[in-house]
């Protein structure tokens, strides 16, 4: 096929996309121009399983030891069935705001807001957050204090970065998230590689240690509770997988692109977390000793690997959360565009904005920059920021499976991936599943240096929660009310262009 006959193709699947875009009441205004690949890496960076690790290994590994690899595979199975349910809806209704959007339609506005609220608490507040590692991972590095104010600094300058990348357009995050997603990839596949030569070199072949399970402070067996927390180091880092799905209006043939975009990014990074997780834990000498360390994944790879491999890492891991903010403002950006478009938010007019010549959603991609600018210069505390996501994503989670459960709509039949006569069990078994983990995330106390606070997390997204709850009472629930605001109806055009 010559480059004309592609480009033609490329046209007719464009305007067929367009096409079924507008059954569900939207024109055409983002520029659809993802592939595969592009949709995959979206949520495979989003998730950043280099990131995830690298930033909660330590806590895990003090809770259980070398049983950690096993505490991980079962949170990837459990979000394994919420990355089904989500495929399958991503395949029904292929619409920026995912969440939302797949609440408002199969429950009612009123429902989808809150939903929608909660996912756009995970990724306004996750996108600072992210851009702030970058900051302390690499002042780390240096050396340097990691709560000063070069952080804050080095964090700003990164989300300006990346908001620049966004207002070029999608297809420049594209590329950038792509580069990002294969300096990731090849990071852990030789991460595995050299790990599993040095381990078969050095005689030792034997999986003991992968059954040792021993916690940091009673130097014993971990009980149930130990585990339980140890399960925290996969909740932390398997979310994100969604993200494709978020970028539906972007991504060509998105009923056959983003559920396989969904699901092989959760399976992929499960696995390659898995396989990290074993080597490193085959690679420790002491595992008690390896818990007493203040950086239990530094000292177990300086010891493997020495440190200028260690150093090699540190460099592939700033890229691959590089590209997980870059993922991550684009998911808030198009959440928030979603939303706006429905005028379920204030100022939705406005915030609904798509600059023409990019088709891109400018104004939201520039007020997501401002409000993470505010939230790094008022709290500066990487802990405070994301506290709020970690909890309000699995909540958000947890909407999204109940609304599959008590919809009283049929399942329209569309070509693509479907649960068939399996979607009720896995629909609910991704609810309790997410669930546990959502009070997991918030119930155990957790203490933050110089602060006078217990559980952070339940408080944060407590307030994100009372937030949103005002916002509905005192202007959504009456919008949607008076049928101005909310997912217009099939064929209609959407509420933020009625008159």
């Amino acid at each position: 096929m010559n480059r004309k006959q592609s480009t033609e193709l490329g046209n007719r699947e464009t305007d067929r996309d367009s096409r079924e875009l507008k059954k569900f009441g939207y024109k055409q205004e983002l520029h659809r121009t993802m592939g595969g690949f592009s949709s995959y890496a979206i949520s495979f960076s989003l998730i950043s399983v280099l990131t995830g690790i690298f930033a909660n290994f330590n806590f895990g590994f003090q809770q259980v030891g070398g049983a950690i690899a096993w505490s991980w595979l079962l949170v990837g199975g459990g979000q394994f069935l919420v990355a089904l349910v989500m495929a399958d809806l991503s395949t029904r209704f292929p619409i920026s705001g995912y969440g939302y959007q797949w609440t408002a339609r199969l429950v009612n506005p009123h429902f989808g807001f809150f939903v929608g609220w909660l996912l756009l608490m995970q990724f306004i507040t996750g996108f600072p957050g992210t851009s702030q590692a970058i900051g302390i991972t690499l002042m780390g590095m240096l050396g340097g204090d990691t709560n000063g104010w070069p952080v804050t600094l080095i964090t700003l300058g990164v989300i300006s970065l990346v908001t620049l990348v966004h207002l070029f357009g999608i297809r420049f995050v594209s590329l950038v998230n792509n580069l990002g997603v294969y300096a990731e990839l090849a990071g852990v596949a030789i991460l595995i590689i050299v790990l599993a030569v040095i381990w078969i070199i050095s005689g030792a072949v034997n999986t003991d240690k992968l059954f040792q399970a021993t916690n940091a402070l009673s130097k014993s067996a971990p009980g149930f509770s130990a585990f339980a927390l140890s399960l925290l180091l996969g909740s932390w880092c398997l979310t994100g997988f969604e993200a494709a799905a978020d970028l539906a209006e972007e991504t060509r043939s998105p009923r056959k692109t983003v559920p396989r975009a969904v699901i092989s990014s959760q399976a992929s990074a499960a696995l390659a977390g898995f396989l990290i997780l074993v080597m490193l834990i085959l690679s420790v000498d002491d595992i008690s000793k390896a818990q007493d360390q203040s950086n239990s994944l530094i000292y177990i790879l300086e010891n493997a690997i020495g440190q200028r491999g260690t150093a090699m890492t540190g460099i592939v891991v700033i890229l691959s959360i590089y590209a997980c903010a870059v993922a991550s403002m684009a998911t808030a950006t198009r959440l928030l565009f979603s939303l706006s478009r429905d005028r379920v938010l204030p100022f939705s007019r406005f915030l609904s904005r798509v600059n023409k010549r990019r088709q891109t959603p400018q104004v939201a991609t520039l007020v997501v920059w401002l409000l993470s600018c505010v939230a790094i210069l008022t709290f500066r505390r990487i802990e405070i920021i994301t506290s709020v996501g970690t909890v309000a994503a699995y909540l958000g989670y947890s909407g999204i499976m109940m609304g599959t459960l008590i919809t009283t709509k049929e399942s329209e039949k569309v070509e693509g991936f479907n649960l068939g006569k399996m979607k009720t069990p896995v629909r609910g078994a991704a609810l309790v599943w997410t669930l546990l983990i959502a009070a997991a995330l918030a119930f155990p106390e957790t203490e933050v240096p110089g602060m006078n606070l217990k559980h952070l997390p339940a408080l944060s997204a407590l307030v994100a929660i009372l937030a949103g709850t005002g916002l509905y009472f005192g202007l959504v629930r009456k919008k949607i009310k008076r049928g101005i605001a909310g997912p217009p109806k099939e064929g209609d055009i959407e509420p933020a262009q009625k008159k």
